[in-house]
Parts: C-alpha cells; sequence; structure tokens
C-alpha cells in the first residue's frame, strides 16, 4: 500500500526538511522539473511545440526549470499571467529568460502539441479566476482537441486535500507528483481529473515526513491480504455469516447481498428475511440458506427478534440492511449489534440508527457502518451523551469518514474513491467505474464484506472493509470492460469477483 499525504502536512514537512537540512529548496525544484521534463519527454516527440502555463509560486517555478530542461530537444514557450513572486521562481524565471525562451502573458493562438500545467500546486483553497481560469480553459479545449497534458504535482484547480475540481480545473492526461502522493489525487474529482499519476523522487528523507493521511489500498495488496486457503479445511473454517436483509419488493437486495457472500468465499451463507420472500432467495442463491421471520406490511417485524437472536449463535459475523425498509423492527437491528460479533451496517440499518440515537450506544470497532454520503449526511454526528456535535463535512470524505468513527464504529464512506477509517487507521480504495453506479452495487459490498469479517482472518474490521472495497471496484472494472458503462448492472460485479480473487 502506498501513502497519501495532504498537502498541509506536506508543506510542513517541507520546511522542516529544508530549516535542519540546510538543503537549499531550489534545489529540489530542480529535481522535480527534471521528473515533470521526463514524463513530457517520454510521451511527446522531438521538436514538438510546448506550452508551459507558469503560476507565480513554487509549481510555477517547476514549470519554467521544466521549459529550460525541454528547450534543447521541444518547442518550448512559457506562458506566465502573471509575474512570478517567490524566490526561486523568480530565479527559474530569470534563467529561462537569459536562455531566450519565449515568455508571454497569454497564450499564443496556435494549439500546442502538449500542454505543461504548472499554474497551482496542491496549496489551492479556492477557484481560480481571471486569467488563469481562462488560461485553464484553454488548456482544456487544446486537450479536447488532441493536445497532451502534463500536470505538475496535481491538476491546477484541483483541491489537494480534497480532490473537489473548482469550475476551473485542468484535466491532465498525466500527473507527476513530487514525492508523495496527496490525498486529493485519489478522491472525487482527482480519479476523472489526473489521468495516468507517477510518483517522483524528489530526494526528501524518509524520516520526519508525515503524518500521512491514509494507505492506498490497490490491486496488488490483494493477494498479500488473501492468502491462499490450505487443502485440509472444511466449510465451518471459511466463516459463517448471518445476513438479515430483505423486504416484499426488496427480495433483489438480499439476493444480491447474499451473492456477493458466496462469491467472496464464505463457508455458510445463512439469510434471514421476511418468509414471503424466501423462495426468492433460495431459488436465485441456493448455496445459502434460508430463516423465514415473522414480517408486517412485507417488512421484519418485532415478532422475529428471538429467531434473529437464535440464528447469531454461532455465527462468525453478520450482516445488516439491505433492503430492509425503515419499516423493520429495530429490536432485530438491536439483537445483531448486541452479538458478540462483527458486522456489516448497511442501508436501512443506517437509516434505522439515524431516526434512533440511542442505538449508537451499541456500536463498537467491531461494526462497520458502510454509508454513501446521503446516508453519511443522516447519520448523528456523535452520540447522544456527547450532544448533538457539528454535522459532518461531507466535502473531506477522509475528515468525514473519520469524524463518523466518534460514534463507535468503523467506517467505509462510500463514493468513487471509498475511504475507510478505524482506530488508527485510515485507507483509500480508488478501484471502480462509472458502470457500478447502479442499484444493488452495494448490497454485493455488504456481503462481500461479511464473508470478509466472517474469515476469522486476524485482520482488522477497517482492512477488512479496504479489501472488500478494492476487490468490488476490479470486479467493477472487469465487468464494464465486457458490457460496457451503460449495459452492465450490478450482479455483473458478482460475475467477475473470481477473475480478481486469488486462486
Amino acid at each position: 500500500m502506498r501513502r497519501l499525504i495532504s498537502p498541509s502536512a506536506m508543506r510542513v514537512s517541507e520546511l522542516n526538511y529544508f530549516e535542519t537540512s540546510g538543503v537549499p529548496s531550489i534545489q529540489v525544484m530542480e529535481r522535480a522539473a527534471a521528473a515533470l521534463a521526463q514524463a513530457v519527454m517520454e510521451d511527446v516527440p522531438e521538436g514538438a511545440r510546448i506550452y508551459l502555463a507558469c503560476g507565480t509560486g513554487g509549481n510555477g517555478g517547476d514549470g519554467t526549470a521544466c521549459a529550460r530542461m525541454l528547450a534543447e530537444t521541444r518547442r518550448v514557450t512559457i506562458v506566465a499571467p502573471d509575474a512570478p513572486a517567490t524566490p526561486d521562481a523568480v530565479e527559474n524565471m530569470a534563467r529561462a529568460r537569459d536562455m531566450g525562451i519565449p515568455i508571454v502573458s497569454d497564450a499564443p493562438a496556435d494549439a500546442p502539441d502538449a500542454w505543461v500545467d504548472a499554474l497551482f500546486g496542491t496549496g489551492l483553497s479556492r477557484a481560480p479566476h481571471g486569467a488563469a481560469a481562462q488560461l485553464i480553459a484553454r488548456i482544456n479545449a487544446d486537450r479536447a482537441r488532441g493536445a497532451k497534458v502534463f500536470s505538475a504535482d496535481i491538476p491546477s484547480g484541483l483541491n489537494g486535500a480534497t480532490g473537489h475540481a473548482y469550475d476551473a480545473c485542468v484535466t491532465a492526461d498525466r500527473t507527476v507528483t513530487f514525492q508523495y502522493e496527496k490525498t486529493g489525487l485519489r478522491l472525487a474529482d482527482g480519479l476523472d481529473r489526473c489521468g495516468r499519476v507517477t510518483v517522483a523522487d524528489v530526494g526528501f528523507p524518509e524520516e520526519g515526513f508525515g503524518p500521512f493521511d491514509a494507505q492506498l489500498m490497490e490491486a496488488g495488496d490483494v493477494a498479500r491480504l488473501l492468502p491462499q486457503r490450505r487443502r485440509n479445511i472444511h466449510k465451518g473454517d471459511c466463516g459463517r455469516l448471518l445476513i438479515v436483509a430483505g423486504s416484499y419488493g426488496m427480495a433483489g437486495a438480499a439476493v444480491l447481498c447474499a451473492g456477493g457472500a458466496v462469491r467472496t468465499g464464505a463457508g455458510l451463507v445463512t439469510v434471514a428475511c421476511p418468509g414471503s420472500i424466501v423462495p426468492i432467495v433460495q431459488a436465485s442463491v441456493p448455496q445459502a440458506t434460508c430463516i423465514p421471520l415473522d414480517e408486517h406490511d412485507g417488512a421484519i417485524s418485532d415478532a422475529a427478534v428471538g429467531k434473529v437472536e437464535e440464528a447469531l449463535k454461532g455465527k462468525d459475523a453478520a450482516a445488516i440492511g439491505p433492503g430492509l425498509t425503515r419499516r423493520a423492527s429495530r429490536g432485530v437491528l438491536r439483537a445483531v449489534l448486541r452479538a458478540e460479533i462483527p458486522a456489516v451496517v448497511d442501508a436501512d440499518a443506517l437509516n434505522l440508527i439515524a431516526e434512533e440515537r440511542g442505538l449508537t450506544y451499541l456500536l463498537r470497532d467491531r461494526h462497520v457502518l458502510t454509508p454513501h454520503p446521503g446516508e453519511a449526511a443522516r447519520l448523528p454526528a456523535c452520540p447522544p451523551a456527547q450532544g448533538e456535535g457539528a454535522p459532518v463535512d461531507l466535502g473531506d470524505p477522509i475528515a468525514a469518514a473519520r469524524a463518523l468513527t466518534a460514534l463507535g464504529a468503523t467506517v467505509l464512506l462510500k463514493g468513487a474513491a471509498t475511504v475507510i477509517a478505524g482506530p488508527g487507521e485510515t485507507y483509500v480504495s480508488a478501484s471502480g467505474c462509472c458502470g457500478m453506479a447502479r442499484g444493488g452495487s452495494g448490497d454485493i459490498l455488504t456481503g462481500m464484506l461479511g464473508a470478509l469479517l466472517a474469515d476469522r482472518s486476524g485482520r482488522t474490521p477497517a482492512l477488512d472493509a479496504a479489501l472488500a472495497s478494492e476487490l468490488h471496484g476490479l470486479a467493477g472494472e472487469r465487468a464494464q470492460a465486457k458490457y460496457g458503462s451503460r449495459g452492465m448492472n450490478a450482479r455483473d460485479i458478482i460475475e467477475y469477483l473470481p477473475e480478481v480473487l486469488p486462486r
């Protein structure tokens, strides 16, 4: 797993390094520029016309230094709407001018073969405006006409902490980020704006940097975290999972949840659901057994509490929520939370917690809440004993996931990139695709996570959640590759799980 750092933490670490080491900052700028130039030279042929959009600060200094390095083999022009304002940027602009590199305030009318975007760095906290916004629009327009775009450290106009794209934001084909990946590159709009991300070592030492905000879960981590099972094993060793899900008219949620659990390797899957939908579940997922529960108006009723408590005995994990509806018994949710086993709490189970804040007293680290942003906004920001608390700010996914752990549980906050937070650990899983934006995708993730929690692997609930999210996204990518972003449906994710799971 790779470490992700916020721009503010990176800046503090950089300043501390320069103050204690005596290394001049312009020396590191030269290394950054060299890495950026190397990326451009790999993708753009000799003789190509390249415009470099350079801002007033350190990012602009990276750009002007890069222009010097490209000038020997490419036709470069520096486009600087404003004069450089920091010492290193001023020095590099002077060096470029001494070399005779053209420096203009407005982009030439002719379209280039490539743009190097070095307008704003990772510290940008407001929308670009004026000439800078116009230049960003020009860069994107030229990209639409075929020009390649390279961004220095981060696409200009992208928030380096949250991944939020302001109205004026560069879309890059390749981003060369320096030393460590910034959180915003792997969150929200960053997934669409950064293109291929290259991490360039610019000479900062490991010691003294941080704290790091998260670890990035990647496909290569899956095999390490899911070792091959031994030959001498039986189904009970592979985990016993109880799923409490479904209602009349929403049997599909229980089916998809169970299907995800079965495909992720759970040895025994039991679905406790309203009796009226048992035939559907058993016909759709014959590998799972069913417990018919008492129901009222198509939803699990209070009369089912005793059956659920009995069903929880001997189970290694539980999953509750998909398709329950808000009419479902709070007593059944209470029974699951009181059981001394890990549990996934999803969908309508989260809505029940939002409506009855007293349920938060039962939450523990072993419980994984899996809200999408709408559900997260409805959850209380803290348990009742701590007061009302300020609403969770969903604009920063990492901060939001961490804030929700104040409820006492582990949190998996869904999004284009998923953020997982538990005691002392935070993960980002950025696999997935737009084709997964379908009803039922989350139900499958709930079943997958339930299977991993039941595996008794020794992994923390947060690590299980990060692993489930990464597998879920990887399978979705395979499904989209076959069926297309519009043609795939949620169930296709289950079809492709065997292809992304270790053999």
